[in-house]
């Protein structure tokens, strides 16, 4: 035998690189965790923001009809205003951004281009 002993110098280094994959596992999964709850917490709370939302709607639509003695316009009303915002919404997601500049295709095939005839 030598100075080392090289079987327990290899379980050793096995055991750590284990531990350390457990490790590695185990702070996955608390963030995995912590992520499904915040997904949950934010569901709930939309859910039940969307239900007062919901009443608080079908309570305008009712006082619009109350206020123009119909059966129907306060709904209609309240429906339009959500079409609008909801279109308005739309619209705002599908706009491109201006602060973020646009790569010229043409400069990126010039620039493939060159690389490619440096390999050549």
């Amino acid at each position: 035998m030598g100075i080392f002993d090289n079987s327990k110098l290899v379980d050793l280094v096995t055991k750590y690189i284990k531990t350390q994959l457990e490790l590695v596992k185990l702070d996955i999964q608390e963030r995995l965790e912590e992520l499904l709850s915040r997904i949950f917490k934010f569901i709930l709370a939309a859910f039940a923001v969307g239900i007062t939302l919901l009443f608080l709607l079908l309570g305008l639509a009712n006082f619009l009809n109350d206020y123009f003695e119909s059966s129907f316009i306060g709904y209609m009303s309240v429906s339009g205003i959500a079409l609008v915002i909801s279109l308005f919404i739309i619209y705002s997601l599908n706009k491109k951004n201006p602060d973020v500049p646009l790569i010229d295709l043409e400069e990126v095939d010039e620039f493939t281009n060159a690389h490619e005839n440096d390999h050549d």
